[in-house]
């Protein structure tokens, strides 16, 4: 079988997976065997995993088993946990069901084949596939209702995330996942690399698995979408294994992969702040060639974070400590943009640029901490940054009631008109 015929009975058999079905078969098979609030602890119990989990997981193993059942008890914990959020009176039961969800998730991590799980926690879903009123695939491509809807489309980590999976994510199994994505060994958007792309004979002869490279001998459509012509190639984000003996310095993709960008990412930031400090010490009153380029290379890292949060998602997006600090960060190149410009261009232009450097010294309170998120992958740093969140988080809170506790003091004190005030 040639590589586009089985591109296409591969692209079939994924695209038909039965989501829709799925997630709402598991839900009743949830909904209707936990009905009492019990904590992670109780469950884990041998008398509870006994009688409740296992007869759930049996059945789920049984008769919606998939590469897509994992997705589907994700999606359900999401789910209950937006349920208990909603409806106070039942959040001890919805609760419940969310971690009943995550348990069995846990639980079928094991019954995967190391390929069949990088498919089920990394290939984007589609949670309307298989509905009543979706029509199904034709010759392995999408119908184009749905694809007006890819933006619909998720992976289990990232629903896993959404849902606060914490002991999902934390599986050995998962980490396991995850770093390969960090190191590039589980790559994305390959399919996307038109410059490296090789025929398919010779690919054909190169895409053997040996003992270096085992699990690329079965690899699914995923991986050879890479090897096909431009018009056959998938809209959406597809998972593939990285080959290095296919490796190319025209390889764009590897620009994606999450160890290197953010190693470039840090060396830009590191570039930007020396720029920054050169800008800062020459406080020039007509834009020059340094300036120019410091607001070339600032654009450019304000292009970055809006990329990156076009392609997270607000609620992921702000999870990040770093990135509330990026955010603080662009508004004020802003704010220095605006007035460097009508520094330059109106009468009162001595003021207007004091102001301006001034704005822009401030934004090293932000700039200059940021460069230290290099040191987010060790564990201890990890954990204060954490705690620090949550801190300033209370901080916040605090300030405010502050403010309205404090404020009648403040009119009684600039109002009044006692002659023996001792503001006087």
């Amino acid at each position: 079988m040639c590589a586009c015929q089985t591109l296409r009975v591969l692209t079939q058999r994924a695209d038909s997976l039965p989501v829709y079905h799925v997630v709402h078969a598991i839900r009743i098979i949830v909904q209707t065997r936990t009905e009492t609030s019990l904590s992670w602890e109780q469950l884990r119990s041998p008398q509870v995993s006994q009688f409740l989990v296992k007869p759930m997981q049996q059945q789920i193993r049984t008769q919606h088993f998939s590469r897509a059942t994992l997705y589907a008890l994700m999606a359900n914990c999401l789910q209950f946990g937006k349920e208990g959020q909603l409806y106070p009176g039942n959040a001890g039961v919805s609760t419940t069901r969310a971690k009943v969800c995550e348990l069995l998730a846990l639980k079928l991590l094991k019954e995967y084949s190391t390929r069949e799980l990088i498919d089920a926690l990394s290939y984007d879903f589609d949670p309307l596939q298989g509905s009543p009123r979706t029509p199904p695939p034709q010759n392995g491509r999408v119908p184009e209702s749905r694809a007006k809807t890819q933006f619909a489309r998720s992976s289990t980590l990232e629903v896993a995330i959404r849902a606060s999976a914490k002991h999902f994510v934390s599986h050995p199994l998962v980490v396991q996942q995850l770093e390969a994505i960090w190191n590039g060994a589980i790559t994305f958007y390959s399919s996307h690399d038109n410059l490296h792309r090789i025929p398919a004979a010779s690919s054909h002869n190169r895409g053997d698995a040996n003992a270096r490279t085992p699990l690329l001998g079965h690899q699914s459509f995923k991986e050879h979408t890479s090897q096909l012509p431009t018009h056959e190639i998938p809209l959406r984000r597809t998972v593939a294994l990285y080959d290095p003996r296919n490796a190319s310095p025209l390889k764009l993709s590897r620009l994606r992969v999450p160890r290197y960008r953010y190693f470039l990412s840090t060396c830009s930031l590191f570039v930007m702040i020396c720029l920054f400090l050169a800008v800062l010490a020459q406080r020039s009153s007509v834009i020059t060639s340094l300036e120019l380029l410091f607001w070339f290379w600032s654009a450019g890292f304000m292009l970055d974070e809006v990329v990156g949060f076009n392609e997270q998602g607000f609620s992921l997006y702000i999870m990040s400590y770093w990135n509330i600090v990026d955010l603080g960060i662009l508004l004020f190149l802003i704010i220095y943009y605006g007035m460097r410009l009508c520094g330059v261009f109106l009468v009162d232009s001595v003021r207007w640029n004091e102001m301006a450097y001034e704005v822009l010294a401030v934004n090293a309170i932000l700039l200059f901490p940021r460069i230290f998120s290099v040191l987010d992958h060790y564990p201890y740093f990890s954990q204060l940054l954490i705690a620090f969140r949550f801190m300033a988080e209370d901080l916040v809170a605090l300030f405010v009631v502050i403010l309205i506790s404090c404020s009648g003091f403040f009119v009684f004190f600039t109002l009044s008109k006692n002659d023996d005030n001792a503001l006087d």
